[in-house]
């Protein structure tokens, strides 16, 4: 860390910066946090994303002190490599040996990421697209979820209850959500094979899906809150933020609200214990 980060980091409490779920911070046996854009923090306002045009040694920096507000360390950070898709990687040992350094081997493609292994720190990288954390209380397994339009199509948040499902034994009715930041219904403007691709979901909820002459506006919250449910996730478990990343852009990176070269924010999610 610099002098001028160390200075920064002296003058601020990070902790504060730091996003929480209600429902998952009564969970005593793991810890969260979704990272936050915090003006004048670093070079790039605690962006922990790597691919240009941002800085990677202040990026890794800023995942040093984002984890560390959060409760954990640094070097258990597993990181997936997002493309959109519905991939779920179970997560184990194993992954730890990749690191999550700018010098780190490659990351296993996933769009979300799951394990019931403890001190393990599963994180996501977002700027518009929903985050979510699942957390089975039961069978302690946890999960992180990026979920862009693409993804909700392909219903990753089914996938990744269904992947808890056969992988820890989890019972859908026994895992707690937090439906985090993304952008929000009114900036979420998408076109025809959007949604065609949510239509042919059948599922019958038209506050989800508005056409405005030739475009459409996507509520991600709900779709994947809805999807969720048909997985099996009692809707009294799932907790959804009301935050919409390109209203709120002093406090959050938003693609559609900053343009392609702002910055990422994490969502982390690990089980408290020792490996």
């Amino acid at each position: 860390m610099s002098n001028r980060q160390a200075d920064q980091v002296a003058t601020l409490n990070l902790a504060d910066y730091v996003q929480h779920s209600v429902v998952l911070e009564a969970e005593t046996w793991l810890r969260h946090g979704i990272t936050t854009r915090v003006a004048g923090l670093g070079l790039a306002e605690g962006n922990v994303g790597y691919t240009a045009p941002r800085d990677e040694a202040d990026a890794w920096a800023m995942r040093q002190l984002w984890c560390r507000a959060i409760g954990v360390d640094p070097a258990t950070m597993i990181r997936v490599r997002q493309i959109h898709g519905s991939t779920v990687h179970n997560a184990n040992r194993t992954d730890l040996a990749r690191g999550a350094a700018p010098d780190a081997s490659e990351s296993p493609i996933g769009d979300a990421v799951v394990t019931n292994v403890p001190n393990l720190a599963l994180t996501t990288l977002h700027a518009d697209c929903l985050a979510i954390l699942v957390a089975d209380p039961k069978c302690r397994a946890v999960g992180a979820i990026h979920a862009g339009w693409r993804s909700t199509v392909l219903d990753i948040a089914g996938e990744t209850i269904r992947t808890m499902q056969t992988a820890f034994g989890s019972d859908p009715a026994d895992v707690l959500v937090y439906i985090g930041p993304s952008i929000g219904f009114e900036r979420y403007e998408v076109g025809a094979d959007v949604a065609l691709g949510w239509e042919r979901r059948t599922i019958e909820r038209p506050d989800i899906l508005a056409q405005r002459g030739d475009r459409w506006h996507f509520d991600l919250k709900l779709a994947n809150r809805a999807l969720l449910e048909e997985a099996g996730v009692l809707p009294q478990n799932i907790e959804t933020s009301s935050i919409c990343t390109a209203d709120e852009g002093d406090r959050w990176f938003s693609h559609r609200g900053q343009g392609p070269n702002t910055g990422r924010f994490a969502a982390i999610i690990s089980i408290n214990g020792d490996i």
